[in-house]
């Protein structure tokens, strides 16, 4: 099955490259021999050549307009338009809130259909408009999570000079420190904090200029994400793909309702893989190491990128990653010894499961509900995502197109694959690479991942094996599919590349 996938991530790597580096005879790869013809859907090289585009007509300026202004109305209204529409009120929220986002998210697919070949000009604008939908957010209060007062919590800690990793909010030895906004709203007081020191230090700063500050967090967030657009938008010029597509990330529902709405600190994540694998493809692996680490030290996820993008033979990207985690972590585990690893060991615990994919569908699914079925599943698909990511790492090539398409394979692995649990926010880096792999069923699940918050209708919180199935099941046979679609395709046509448009 990994051979398979690795086989068709290099097909969507030669779409996404042109076909120039199609390598055919195990060898060296080689220049194309036949340049693509002039597509039928008005295909044209951008400015200085550099990324072929189509210019919008008028209509489909202005309908493309249309769609930013019901964009911006639905992400200003958010959700007040539920409770208008709906009359929901606590926890039938979050029942409402995944058919709202299905509209959000159509309206969002109508806009990357019209921006998927546009030039310059309108991917400046996608920009302005993507942060625009963000700054709707910023009025309106949190719904979604209470991770932000956590990130509060520690902040104020650290102001107060005390390690966050050595005692829970609950602590005694934190009273004096407790008020009556934030720490009642801190979830799981009686743990310490699971947040790495990457995270930390970004509370801690966050503390010094404004604690406790809403705006503050979302401006920060926001500002990250405006880097996460840009990166994206330089990987699209290297790829020699339309600068229209940045609206693939820009305008997507999911980001701006988990970051400027819930305050997710996975923001800050994104810009920093991207950087990574800019880095990576500019030839600076010292570099990448250092942003990865950066990454790794705000959540540690993106350290599953690192067999990846690592070249075989060369030291200085794992050098650089672990040097930055190891600066990271020693002025936190300083003061607080073996503490400073949190309340991560609990985290994989089963009572702190939420939204287990293929795990759960081969057990709590079918009735093996045991702990036995659970250790054993989760080891095999442990088991199955290392070997995943290793023959990615082994197998891509040097070009930016390889390693993104790589990339962009790994982030997907991880998520289907992952025995533990995913929250919609955890979805989110996997967005960027939707640029060079636009395969049904990436799509489906950065959308489908919202229905996980009907969990929030029950005491204690958990997803149903309905929704299990509605939001992975499609997901997994999309992504099938779509691995075969691509391996019985051409490597590259100027049809082909009509044909890639989103929902054509």
């Amino acid at each position: 099955a990994s051979g398979n996938s690795v086989a068709a991530m290099w097909s969507w790597a030669e779409l996404a490259d042109g076909g120039r580096n199609r390598n055919t005879d195990g060898g060296a790869r080689k220049e194309s021999r036949c340049a693509p013809r002039e597509p039928s859907c008005h295909v044209r090289e951008g400015v200085n050549g550099t990324a072929p585009h189509r210019r919008l007509s008028a209509r489909r300026a202005g309908l493309l307009g249309l769609i930013a202004g019901l964009l911006a109305l639905l992400y200003a209204m958010n959700f007040g338009a539920i409770r208008l529409l709906t009359g929901a009120e606590g926890a039938d929220l979050f029942f409402a809130y995944p058919a709202f986002f299905a509209v959000v998210f159509l309206a969002y697919l109508a806009g990357v259909r019209l921006t998927w070949f546009a030039g310059r000009r309108v991917a400046v604008a996608v920009i302005l408009l993507g942060v625009l939908f963000r700054l709707c957010m910023f009025p309106t209060p949190v719904v979604l999570s209470s991770d932000l007062y956590r990130y509060f919590w520690d902040g104020r800690v650290q102001l107060a000079g005390i390690n966050p990793y050595r005692f829970s909010p609950e602590a005694p030895e934190l009273a004096d420190l407790r008020d009556s906004d934030v720490h009642p709203r801190v979830n799981r007081p009686w743990a310490r904090t699971v947040y790495p020191p990457g995270a930390q230090m970004l509370f801690a700063v966050l503390a010094t200029i404004t604690p406790d500050r809403l705006w503050a967090l979302r401006g920060m967030l926001t500002a990250f994400e405006l880097l996460a657009m840009l990166a994206l938008l330089a990987i699209l010029r290297r790829l020699g793909l339309p600068e229209g597509r940045v609206a693939v990330y820009a305008w997507a529902p999911l980001p701006i309702f988990e970051f400027a709405q819930a305050g997710h600190i996975d923001a800050v994540v994104i810009p920093l893989v991207l950087g990574a694998l800019l880095a990576v493809g500019a030839g600076r692996p010292g570099l990448a190491g250092g942003l990865l680490g950066g990454a790794a030290l705000i959540k540690l996820y993106p350290a599953a990128l690192l067999p990846v993008l690592w070249k075989r033979g060369d030291r200085r990207l794992p050098l650089a990653f672990f040097a930055t985690v190891t600066l990271g972590y020693l002025p936190y585990a300083w003061g607080a010894g073996w503490k400073v690893v949190g309340f991560l060991p609990v985290y994989f615990a089963r009572f702190e499961e939420f939204n287990i994919g293929l795990r759960a569908l081969l057990t709590d699914a079918i009735g093996f509900t045991g702990d036995a079925a659970r250790f054993f599943v989760s080891g095999l698909l442990a088991s199955l995502l290392i070997g995943v990511l290793v023959a990615l790492g082994r197998s891509r090539g040097n070009t930016l197109p390889n390693l993104a398409a790589a990339t962009g394979t790994a982030v997907g692995a991880y998520l289907l694959l992952l025995p533990s649990s995913i929250h919609p926010w955890y979805v989110v880096w996997l967005i960027p690479f939707l640029v060079v792999l636009p395969e049904p069923g990436w799509w489906y699940l950065t959308a489908a991942v919202a229905l996980s918050y009907v969990a929030y209708t029950e005491d204690p919180a958990r997803v149903p094996v309905w929704a299990l199935v509605v939001e992975y099941l499609p997901a997994y046979l999309g992504v099938v599919l779509g691995f075969r679609h691509v391996r019985r395709r051409p490597a590259w046509s100027a049809e082909n590349a009509c044909q890639s448009e989103v929902a054509s």
